[in-house]
């Protein structure tokens, strides 16, 4: 089952519509609230999505403190920050 983590910190499980086919691109933009996603491999096998063009959207940032440690964990860029809810999912999860 996935872990959705919203920027505010709180986490929530979620699962695909249909669980045997995995999520879809289409579920994966309605969960995370995006029109575009980014993969990033974490170090313990999972996979993180996230909103591929969050830092670019105007208005009120609300960097995501858990997802940021998450992309730092995985040998990500010094300094950055993930911004908005991001899905974490097991292998074979996203179709």
């Amino acid at each position: 089952m996935a872990e959705l983590i919203h920027a505010n910190g709180d986490q929530s499980t979620v699962q695909p519509r249909i669980p045997q086919r995995g999520f879809s691109l289409s579920e994966l933009y309605a969960i995370i609230g995006c029109k575009t996603v980014q993969a990033i491999a974490l170090a313990d096998g999972r996979t993180m999505w996230m909103d591929e063009e969050g830092k670019l959207q105007g208005g009120l940032l609300i960097v995501n403190e858990k997802a940021t440690k998450l992309l730092v964990e995985a040998g990500g860029i010094p300094g950055d920050e993930v911004v908005g809810n991001v899905l974490i999912t097991e292998p074979g999860e996203v179709k």
